[in-house]
């Protein structure tokens, strides 16, 4: 019988075949739910990558649509003054669909819309107002979105003009002048062919002619909305604001420079704390109000007659070794013998005294001592005290600093502060009584604003914030000044501590007196001019508002021409060092390319942007200040303008 042997056949490995069947299905099973699950992961995060989307293309709709509203609101406010209310808010939409840029209307998204007052309503600090913008779905979903406004004050300008006018002659931009901050007219701006660099923006309602004469930094703008000087209704709150401080006056006239019998001086004094008479009580000021006639006392008149010039003459010696005094050219006379005495005292002999007291008034203003005052001044004692109310021992002496004259003067008086008075001043001032605190320390109903039933002359240094408001004019009777030096000033550093804004409802002007413009003297030797000022040039700071004309040199087209110069250059009356601003109805001049009258060197205040004076009148055009989301959650529109307005 045979046998058959049957041999499995082996891999390479030597593993049977048949032990290896259902491992690949195995494997195919698990592939296949590996698979699947990659599957459903890429479907579940791109799920939710579509969910991302949608929600985030849903809230950049939200912002959009309040952002668009709050935009369109800013320019209701803008265009409609009617818009904003006194008080509380007003609804400017309600449940309001938004069109996008591409004119579809966004969709299942109204928008209610807001605006009001808020921040301090009196207007001391600027004036503000908020729209709020709420978005909102069906579903309940908000996004709520305030935009604060601030107000432009015109105390932003360096220069602004309603007219480039002046007597029906276009004044042009010319000479290389070179202003700093911005600049606006509602009238056509002409640049003459000598040229003129803007560095800041320049805006027109009109047009630029010149154009390729000007050098513009930032630009310019033509044909845009006019902007209205603000009017006397406007301002009519202002003497009220000056009463809570007493400090609203009633000046006894109303006309232009040469009329001007009153006048008000701002003092800095040392009360002890900085040394430089910057401290923030340190600033007050003090009224003078001439007698009815007296203008040219006031205003310090040169009249050229010995006999008649009271404000200026010279300092001598009336004690050996001791200080000056002063002593106006008429009280040089033979028949004072008072006068020789207090000279021969001084150190003279009979005969100098005598020469002394009968020299001419071109040889006494000759002297270098020779100086020109203001009314009222009380170096000018020897004036002021020559009448019945004064002894023989008060009257017949020399003037300083400490000769004060308050009331019951022969050509004027000064005005009683009402209030109590500092015992610091007291120890320190004669005139104590008469000084009106700047400062709310001290003055507790002061806010920043004094105040003038008719023209006004002004000199002084200033210490504080302040707006003088002329229902006339208001005169620039010598220099202007801020006690803290505005080109050293940093409002980014907190500083910027000292501010005036001037209004006038007629004219702000420079006065042509003994003190801004140079003498013709004739003494012994060649004809000349002279300056009785402590400097030769012209200092003003401060932001002013001209309503009825202009800024403005009184007969700026006549007097020297070549008698100061300004730094190099050929000028009458020295160089107007302005820093501030001009805002006025009509351009004005203050000197001729010829040299008479002023060189202008104008700086631009930039701490006016950020900080302007105390109720200066604003433009009306709302710019934008801070954005601020709100929690929609706790939104209430009622609540929340009542939050944004302090309370009395």
């Amino acid at each position: 019988m045979s046998q058959f042997n049957v041999t499995q056949h082996k891999e390479g490995n030597g593993s049977p075949v048949g032990e290896r069947r259902g491992f690949a299905l195995l494997t195919i099973i698990i592939l296949t739910f590996g698979m699947a699950a990659l599957a459903a992961s890429a479907v579940y995060l791109s799920g939710n990558a579509g969910l991302l989307n949608t929600s985030q293309d849903r809230e950049r709709e939200f912002k959009y649509g309040a952002e668009a509203a709050m935009a369109i609101g800013k320019s209701r406010l803008n265009v409609d003054p009617l818009a904003m209310p006194d008080t509380s808010f007003v609804t400017l939409m309600s449940s309001k669909q938004i069109i996008g840029a591409d004119g579809v209307a966004l969709p299942g998204l109204t928008v209610n819309l807001y605006a009001g007052p808020t921040g301090s309503s009196s207007g001391q600090f600027g004036r503000f107002a908020s729209v709020v913008a709420e978005a909102r779905d069906a579903q309940g979903a908000r996004f709520v979105r305030r935009l604060e406004l601030t107000q432009e004050s015109f105390a932003r300008y360096a220069y602004w003009s309603n007219r480039e006018t002046n007597n029906g002659n276009t004044i042009y931009f010319a000479n290389g002048d070179n202003l700093w901050g911005p600049v606006w007219s509602n009238d056509n701006i002409s640049i003459a062919s000598s040229g003129a660099w803007f560095h800041n923006e320049v805006g027109t309602a009109k047009t630029i002619s010149g154009k390729n004469y000007g050098t513009f930094s930032k630009g310019f703008s033509e044909n845009q909305p006019a902007i209205v000087l603000p009017s006397n209704t406007t301002l009519s709150k202002l003497p009220a604001l000056a009463a809570t401080g007493s400090m609203s006056f009633n000046t006894p006239n109303s006309g232009a420079a040469a009329g001007v019998i009153a006048r008000v001086e701002f003092i800095a004094i040392d009360l002890g704390g900085p040394t430089d008479s910057t401290g923030a009580d340190e600033g007050f000021l003090k009224v003078y109000v001439a007698n009815n006639g007296e203008d040219n006392w006031l205003r310090g008149d040169w009249t050229g007659n010995k006999a008649t010039t009271t404000n200026c003459g010279a300092s001598y010696r009336t004690q050996i070794g001791g200080p000056r005094q002063f002593f106006p050219a008429s009280v040089h006379n033979a028949a004072n013998a008072w006068f020789i005495l207090a000279l021969r005292t001084g150190g003279m002999t009979l005969q100098q005294a005598t020469d002394t007291a009968n020299a001419s008034i071109d040889d006494i203003m000759a002297k270098s001592t020779a100086r020109c005052y203001l009314g009222g001044d009380p170096h000018l004692v020897a004036i002021e005290r020559n009448n019945g109310n004064f002894t023989l021992a008060q009257k017949q002496i020399g003037g300083d600093e400490t000769t004060f004259t308050p009331i019951n003067g022969s050509k004027g008086r000064w005005i009683q502060w009402p209030g109590p008075i500092d015992p610091r001043l007291a120890l320190k001032r004669q005139d104590a009584q008469y000084l009106f605190p700047i400062y709310r320390g001290l003055n507790p109903g002061a806010k920043g604003v004094v105040s003038f039933t008719g023209t006004i002359g002004v000199s002084g240094v200033l210490r504080g914030r302040l707006t003088i408001y002329s229902t006339g004019s208001i005169i620039i009777l010598d220099d202007v000044r801020y006690a803290t030096d505005p080109s050293a000033a940093n409002d980014k550093a907190g500083k910027c501590p000292d501010m005036l804004g001037m209004i006038a409802t007629n004219n702000i002007t420079i006065a042509d007196n003994s003190i801004d413009t140079p003498v013709f003297l004739s003494p012994t030797g060649p004809n000349y001019w002279k300056s009785f000022d402590d400097t030769k040039d012209l200092y003003l700071h401060g932001i002013m508002m001209a309503l009825a004309t202009s800024f403005g040199a009184e007969n700026y087209d006549g007097g020297p021409n070549n008698a100061n110069g300004c730094e190099g250059n050929q000028s009458g009356r020295g160089c107007l060092y302005l820093y501030g601003g001009l805002i006025q109805e009509s351009r004005g001049a203050v000197g001729l390319v010829s040299g008479n009258g002023y060189v202008k060197r104008y700086s631009y205040d930039h701490c006016a942007v950020v900080n302007p004076p105390p109720y200066f009148p604003t433009t009306g055009k709302f710019l934008d200040n801070r954005y601020y989301e709100i929690d929609p959650v706790r939104f209430n529109v009622t609540q929340l303008f009542a939050s944004l307005v302090p309370g009395p």
